[in-house]
């Protein structure tokens, strides 16, 4: 080979280890910029709020403003004691008998008054005629014996009116009891309270197999869902033919749909005390059939647990397991949250379909 021919092939050598050089240069410029724009798809993917389900429970992540823009606001939860409850029917009384009753009861006390004045004054007469007649008979026997027969009648109609107001009485207390019979005779302001029906007597009735002693007070849920407080009064004397058992009255405050003769349920308080939480009614969201609340598990994650609501309180309900004492649950925004919470499923659900 010829001076030429090896500077030639020289040439050629290098200009294909160029060619390589350049060829792998540029793949590997493409590999970056390929890996760039997926880091930054990854990226764009995760946005401000996530979901994922860890250990069953589905947990949301949020960003700050995502937090601010759905008005989450978060609080502890306190510690409490309750009691498991029974529910028990119960009755809102009608008061138009007890009116009766009353009016009965003012009428034979009215008489009373009347016969005890009219024999005031004939012992009065009696004892003057009687005086008179002592001396010196300056009134006939006849007038005399008159007022004597006239002071024993009122006296009857003392005896008679007496009879017949304990009589009224005794009717009170067996159709209500002997608390509302001296209600009504005291014209206390509890009777007078039910009879303008500022207050309602409800009968409760519990099962004549059970132990449980009458509370002093009791859960009444109205209509409406809303509870009423109701005091104990008194042994309750009637016997409702359709729910046999042992009837106590209460007192509670009256409302519009606690019309005479609604049927109620009355929640008992029955068992130990328990140690657990107040759960804020705002805090509960319903879903699937089930109760649910947001427990705040870091500063941006929020996991949706359900709780239990057969304990009731005036301001929430009462959760004796599964949240502890001082852990966050969502108090303002939870029902936005769970809205939230939907429509990430759907964006992960149409993801994946891609």
């Amino acid at each position: 080979m010829n001076h030429f021919s090896r500077r030639a092939a020289i040439v050629t050598l290098c200009s294909f280890a160029f060619a390589f050089a350049a060829l792998a240069c540029l793949n590997g410029c493409k590999g970056q910029t390929s890996t760039s724009a997926d880091d930054e798809t990854t990226d764009a993917q995760k946005g401000p709020a996530q979901i994922a389900v860890v250990n069953g429970e589905t947990v949301i992540t949020l960003d700050p403003a995502t937090q601010t823009r759905l008005g989450l606001a978060v609080a502890a939860l306190t510690t409490t004691t309750s009691r498991a409850q029974q529910n028990f029917p119960a009755v809102v009384l009608s008061p138009s008998d007890l009116v009766t009753a009353r009016t009965n009861l003012l009428a034979a006390e009215a008489q009373v008054q009347k016969a005890q004045f009219a024999e005031t004054v004939a012992n009065k007469e009696y004892s003057r005629l009687k005086t008179l007649y002592a001396n010196d008979q300056n009134v006939s026997q006849k007038s005399l014996e008159a007022a004597e027969g006239t002071a024993e009648a009122d006296q009857t109609d003392v005896v008679t009116a007496q009879q017949d107001l304990n009589l009224q009485k005794s009717l009170i207390a067996q159709s209500w009891g002997d608390a509302i019979a001296n209600w009504a005779q005291q014209d206390s302001p509890g009777f007078e309270s039910v009879i303008d029906q500022h207050e309602a007597l409800v009968q409760i009735t519990l099962p004549a197999d059970t132990s449980l002693n009458a509370p002093k007070t009791v859960a009444v849920e109205n209509l409406d869902g809303s509870k009423t407080d109701a005091t104990f009064v008194s042994v309750f004397p009637r016997i409702d033919p359709r729910v046999q058992g042992r009837n106590f009255l209460y007192v509670m405050a009256s409302r519009s749909p606690a019309a005479p003769e609604t049927n109620l349920i009355a929640q008992v308080a029955v068992g130990s005390e328990m140690k657990g939480v107040v759960v804020p009614t705002s805090a509960v969201v319903w879903s699937e059939g089930k109760a649910w609340v947001y427990q705040q598990t870091g500063a941006s994650q929020f996991t949706r647990r359900t709780i239990a609501t057969d304990l009731p309180l005036a301001n929430g309900y009462f959760v004796s397991q599964g949240l502890p004492t001082g852990d966050k649950v969502v108090t303002v925004g939870a029902q936005a949250l769970l809205s939230e919470e939907f429509l990430l499923r759907g964006a992960s659900a149409g993801e994946n379909d891609d």
